[in-house]
C-alpha cells in the first residue's frame, strides 16, 4: 500500500490521532484559519502537550532528545551511542530500577546487580575471522636504490598499511613473487618446491593471471575467482619466510582499480609482519631499479600471466615500520530490573528496544558523512521503552504485598544495526538462565503509525498466543497488519526466539526516510507511539502476573517450523540505487537515485526507473528483493526488467562487490 508522506508541523503530528478542540475549530471556506495563539495561548506547544496528556509529553521529551544531532546518529561504538546509553541509564536510575548486570572488581569479585551496562565487543559477537577492527597507529616506509640515500615514502599517497598487517620493523631486499598463489587453476604453481624467502620482502600482485585485455584468465567473466583473495597471498609468502609483504595492483586492468586499499577494507587475516600496499607509480619505479634487467611493472606482470616466477630484486631495498592496534571497540547494552514479587519473581519478562542507529551513515545509512538521526529507527522504540518503564514501575507499586509477579527486564540494545549483535550477546550471556525468560516484547520503529495501523509479529511463537493477544489489540483499537515478508528475523526479538523464548514484535512500517538523514523527530506520530507503548505495558503486566507461562512454539509466522530465525540479511554486493520508497507493497521498486560507478549505473539504469523483475522473479516490494540481493555474489549477472516512461525494458546487470 502506498502511503502519502505529509510534512506536518510538530503540533499537527502530536495531535494527529485525537479529536480535540483544535480540530473542532478547523476553518471553513468562509472564515480564515484560526491563530494558534488564540486557540492555545501564548505557549501553544505546551498547551497542546497538556491536552494530549502526560504520557505524550514524556514521550515527546525522550524522542526529541534521542534524535537530536548531539547524539550523532547513535552509531554503535561511537560517542553518540555512549551519550544515548547514559541517557537511558539516567532515567532507569531516576525510576529506582535495579541495575541488571553484575560487575567484577580488580580482585575479580563479582557483585550482582551492580551495573546498568553490559559491555561487549561487536567484533567478538560476530565470531568471524578477521572481523576485529583495525587501527593503524603509525607507519614509516623508505626505499634505497643501490647505495644511495634512503628516500621517505608518503603514507596514503605512496603506500597504505593493510588491515592484515602486524606491528614490526623490517629492512631487506625485494623479491618479486608474481601473484603469490601457491596453487591455482590450470596447474598454476606460484612457488617452486623449496622456495625460501627468509629475510626478504616479497612484492606480490593483486588478483590473478590476466588476459591481454586485463580480465581474469580463470574466472570466465568480468569478476575474479577465489584465487584472487588477498589473505592467502600474504599467507603463502609468510609460510616461506618473508619478513614483509608488499601488495601492488597490476597495471592494465580496465577501470580505476589502482587506488590504495585501506585497513578496514583488508582486515581479513592477522599477520605478525608488515603488510602494505604500494602505489603502481612507486612500485613501477622501485621494481625497474631493483630488477637486474630493468623491467617495468607491466613487463613483470606479463611474465607471471604466462607462468609463475620468483625473481630476486637486488638493486633496491626497503625499510618498513608498522604499528597496528586490534583492541576491539566496545559498546554496551543498558538494562534495568523491575523486581517481581512472590513465587514468580525469579522469572523474567523482557521489554526491549535497540537504541543504536546509522551514525554518520557508516552503519547502513543511505548518505555517507551525514548524521542519520534515527528518530523512528529506533529512538521511537527506545522512548516507548522508557515510558513503559515509568508506567510499569507505578503499576508494580500498586500491587498487593502478597501478589505474585514476574520481574520485568527493560533492555536497550546496542549494535542492532550491525546484525542484532547486542541482543545476540545478551541472549548468550543472560543475567539468569535463558530458560527463566518467559517472554520478550520488542518495539522497533513504532513511531510512524499511519492510518491507525500497527504490525505485530510473533503471534505464532507460543501456544494460543494469538487468542491471548486479541483482547489487547481490540482495546487498543489498532488496525493490525501482518509483517512484510522477511522482516521477522531482522530485529532483536529474533535473538530470543532462537533461544526458545516466545516473543512479539511491534512495528509501524517502512517509509521514505528509513535509514536516511530525514528520519527526524518532527515526523514521529507521538500519539500513535504512546498507544503502542501503552498496549505493550498492559500486555506485559498481564503476562507478568498470570500464573501460567506461555509455551514456546518454533514458528516464526511463515508457516514453517524452524530451529532458529533468519538473521538480518547483509549483501555481499552493492546494486547502487536509492529506492524511492521502502514501504511500497506492489508495483515494483522505484529508483529515486542511481549512484555513479555502481552495478546499476553501469547497466544504464536511471533515477525514475521502476524495477519489476529480478531475473524471473517478480518484485512487488523491497522485501521481495532483499533476500535475492543477499544471496547474490560479486560477478553474478542478472537480467533486470524495469519500466521507463511507461515502457518495459530489460538490461543485464553485473553485480559488483559491496563497497565497489
Amino acid at each position: 500500500m502506498h502511503t502519502t508522506r505529509s510534512r506536518l508541523t510538530l503540533a499537527s503530528l502530536l495531535a494527529c490521532s485525537l479529536t480535540t478542540a483544535v480540530w473542532a475549530q478547523a476553518p471553513t471556506e468562509s472564515e480564515p484559519a484560526p491563530n494558534p495563539v488564540d486557540l492555545l495561548g501564548e505557549a501553544p506547544l505546551a498547551a497542546l502537550l497538556d491536552r494530549l496528556g502526560e504520557d505524550v509529553a514524556l514521550y515527546d521529551m525522550h524522542i526529541t532528545t534521542l534524535a537530536n544531532p548531539f547524539f550523532e546518529g547513535r552509531g554503535a561504538t561511537t560517542i553518540g551511542s555512549e551519550r544515548a546509553a547514559d541517557y537511558i541509564t539516567f532515567y532507569f536510575e531516576q525510576l529506582g530500577l535495579t541495575p541488571a548486570f553484575p560487575e567484577a572488581d580488580d580482585d575479580e569479585t563479582i557483585t550482582p546487580n551492580a551495573s546498568y551496562s553490559q559491555l561487549f565487543a561487536p567484533s567478538e559477537v560476530r565470531k568471524r575471522r578477521g572481523a576485529r577492527p583495525v587501527k593503524v597507529l603509525g607507519s614509516e616506509a623508505s626505499i634505497r636504490i643501490s647505495d644511495n640515500e634512503w628516500a621517505q615514502l608518503i603514507p596514503d599517497l605512496d603506500y597504505s598499511v593493510l588491515g592484515c598487517s602486524g606491528t614490526a620493523e623490517v629492512e631487506g631486499q625485494l623479491v618479486f613473487v608474481g601473484y603469490s598463489i601457491s596453487a591455482g587453476a590450470d596447474g598454476y604453481l606460484g612457488y617452486p618446491p623449496g622456495t625460501d624467502l627468509e629475510g626478504k620482502i616479497a612484492v606480490a600482485l593483486r588478483y590473478e593471471p590476466l588476459n591481454e585485455d586485463g580480465s581474469s584468465k580463470w574466472s570466465g567473466d568480468d569478476s575474479w575467482s577465489m584465487y584472487a583473495q588477498l589473505e592467502p597471498k600474504v599467507s603463502a609468502a609468510v609460510r616461506r619466510g618473508a619478513s614483509a609483504v608488499i601488495i601492488v595492483t597490476p597495471p592494465g586492468i580496465p577501470g580505476d582499480t589502482a587506488q590504495l586499499a585501506t585497513a578496514s577494507e583488508t582486515a581479513q587475516g592477522e599477520f605478525e609482519i608488515p603488510v602494505i600496499m604500494l602505489s603502481q607509480e612507486r612500485a613501477d619505479f622501485l621494481l625497474s631499479k631493483a630488477d637486474p634487467e630493468g623491467r617495468s611493472l607491466l613487463e613483470l606482470r606479463k611474465i607471471v600471466d604466462e607462468s609463475p616466477a620468483i625473481i630476486d630484486m637486488p638493486g633496491a631495498a626497503i625499510r618498513l615500520s608498522t604499528s597496528v592496534d586490534r583492541t576491539p571497540d566496545m559498546t554496551r547494552n543498558v538494562g534495568a530490573i523491575l523486581q517481581g514479587k512472590g513465587d514468580l519473581a525469579g522469572e523474567i519478562v523482557v521489554i526491549g528496544a535497540h537504541f543504536d542507529h546509522a551514525g554518520y551513515g557508516q552503519y547502513g545509512g543511505r548518505v555517507q558523512d551525514t548524521i542519520h538521526p534515527g528518530a523512528d529507527d529506533n529512538a521511537s522504540g527506545t522512548s516507548a521503552l522508557l515510558l513503559a518503564a515509568a508506567r510499569l514501575s507505578e503499576a508494580y507499586g500498586d500491587l498487593a504485598d502478597d501478589a505474585n509477579a514476574r520481574s520485568i527486564l527493560f533492555l536497550g540494545f546496542s549494535a542492532e544495526e550491525w546484525g542484532l549483535l547486542g541482543s545476540r550477546y545478551y541472549a548468550a550471556n543472560p543475567i539468569v538462565p535463558i530458560e527463566d525468560h518467559v517472554f520478550m516484547f520488542n518495539m522497533d520503529m513504532v513511531g510512524r503509525v499511519r492510518e491507525n495501523a500497527i504490525m505485530v509479529g510473533g503471534q505464532s511463537t507460543a501456544e494460543g498466543l494469538a487468542d491471548w493477544l486479541a483482547p489487547f489489540l481490540e482495546k487498543a483499537d489498532f488496525d493490525t497488519k501482518p509483517l512484510p515478508r522477511g522482516i521477522f528475523g531482522r530485529s532483536d526479538h529474533a535473538s530470543f526466539f532462537q533461544k526458545g523464548v516466545p516473543c512479539l514484535f511491534f512495528f509501524s512500517g517502512f517509509h521514505d526516510e528509513y535509514h536516511a538523514p530525514g528520519d527526524v523527530s518532527t515526523l514521529i506520530n507521538r500519539v500513535g507511539a504512546v498507544r503502542v507503548s501503552t498496549m505493550v505495558q498492559e500486555m506485559a503486566l498481564a503476562l507478568a502476573t498470570q500464573p501460567d507461562r506461555p509455551v514456546f512454539v518454533k514458528d516464526d509466522g511463515t508457516g514453517r517450523s524452524t530451529e532458529e530465525p533468519p538473521q538480518r540479511q547483509r549483501s555481499n554486493v552493492r546494486f547502487g540505487v536509492q529506492p524511492g520508497s521502502y514501504d511500497a507493497t506492489s508495483g515494483g521498486i522505484t529508483f529515486e537515485r542511481v549512484f555513479p560507478g555502481t552495478s546499476a549505473a553501469d547497466a544504464g539504469l536511471q533515477a525514475g526507473d521502476i524495477m519489476t523483475h529480478w531475473g524471473e522473479t517478480k518484485l512487488g516490494s523491497m522485501e521481495d528483493w532483499m533476500p535475492l540481493l543477499a544471496a547474490a555474489k560479486p560477478g553474478d549477472k542478472v537480467m533486470v526488467t524495469y519500466i521507463r516512461d511507461g515502457e518495459s525494458h530489460t538490461t543485464e546487470v553485473t553485480l559488483k562487490a559491496a563497497g565497489g
